[in-house]
């Protein structure tokens, strides 16, 4: 039996929607602010960082600009007073004032680190960063008479399908042998599990899904993997050996999360690892600014790998860029392998001379 409990507007495109506008904004004659907030954090602690940001990013300003800065700060400062829902763990807020005014707060179940910016385009690499990082997977969560189908978008709940094994009724002694019985029972968990499956596939079929975990007791996660098809049981990246505590699955999905992102993370090591192999082989890729810069502009970008360490300027462009012309991009921490190309590289669709501007940008 199934039965969807839960179904909501994807929050993954809305992010995409919103960061599209945002690529797509035309710079004005007002500065935007670009602000991110930690909601974990006390808010009277994150108004005093933002009003002390405030104060020196208007004195950096030219002194025509700076009506228009203030203008938008008053607007932030209105959002920064919103409150929130306890599941709202930060927030995204975009501001600016003059002739073509913008006014966009995101909120986010998942955690961004906060940070203010001043520019005359949004900053949009926090939000790059969240969308590689908190990307949606599928949980299925097993137990003896249960499954939950959870899709999680963005650290958030998206959609949820309970199904339930059916019935079997207890004739043991009044006309059904022992064996009998255990057959019929055997039959009941082999299309509890065979449900689950058509479920699961067809969901990550029609959402184009490639991650996969699966949550509860050994025996049920054994059971129900071994019955998965080979190219669902291929996205499987992870296990959480853990039962929910009777309906609350909320320590099942936070550990859920911490899993795949923990895959994602081993992900971008081997996309790091793929790109130093075709590099070594002068293959399909290049490295450094410049060079992938150029490879986007032509159209010979396949994915744009980038380091969250790399100057901010520089990364913002090339994200931009990359979202404009729907390159893929894999936002990687702490590699040192990417830093040793400059922090930024870019796997290739076809083999491009880049001798003009393909430049060693190694860093030291």
């Amino acid at each position: 039996m199934t039965e969807n409990t839960r179904t909501v507007d994807s929050p993954m495109e809305l992010l995409r929607q919103n960061i599209g506008a945002l690529v797509n904004l035309p710079e004005t004659e007002a500065p935007v602010i670009s602000a991110f907030i930690d909601l974990r954090q006390p808010i009277e602690s994150q108004r005093a960082m933002f009003l002390h940001w405030a104060t020196s990013a208007r004195h950096a300003l030219k002194r025509d600009a700076r009506p228009l800065f203030d203008a938008a700060r008053a607007d932030l400062e209105q959002a920064l007073k919103r409150e929130w829902p306890e599941e709202i763990q930060s927030v995204a807020v975009f501001a600016r004032a003059g002739s073509s005014p913008l006014l966009l707060v995101m909120p986010f179940q998942a955690t961004l680190d906060t940070h203010f910016d001043i520019s005359w385009r949004p900053a949009i690499f926090p939000l790059v960063q969240l969308k590689d990082r908190f990307h949606r997977f599928v949980v299925v969560v097993c137990t003896e008479d249960t499954g939950r189908i959870i899709e999680v978008t963005l650290g958030a709940v998206s959609e949820e399908i309970l199904t339930r094994r059916p019935e079997l009724a207890s004739d043991l002694g009044r006309g059904w042998s022992r064996e009998h019985y255990h057959h019929r029972r055997q039959e009941s968990s082999r299309r509890f599990f065979r449900d689950q499956v058509d479920i699961i596939t067809r969901l990550m079929n029609r959402r184009g899904l490639n991650h996969l975990i699966l949550a509860g007791h050994p025996r049920h996660v054994a059971a129900l993997r071994e019955m998965l098809p080979k190219q669902i049981e291929s996205r499987v990246v992870g296990s959480v050996f853990r039962a929910p505590n009777g309906h609350d699955c909320s320590p099942v999905l936070e550990q859920a999360i911490h899993t795949f992102i923990e895959a994602e993370q081993t992900e971008s090591r081997s996309t790091v690892e793929r790109l130093h192999e075709q590099i070594r082989r002068r293959g399909l890729a290049t490295v450094g600014i410049h060079a992938s810069r150029r490879a986007i502009e032509q159209g010979a970008a396949a994915e744009l790998v980038i380091s969250e360490e790399l100057p901010v300027p520089d990364r913002e462009e090339l994200v931009r860029l990359a979202t404009a012309a729907n390159v893929p991009i894999e936002v990687c921490e702490n590699d040192d392998l990417l830093h040793q190309h400059g922090g930024v590289g870019c796997l290739l669709r076809y083999q491009f001379d880049f001798a003009a501007t393909n430049e060693l940008e190694t860093v030291a």
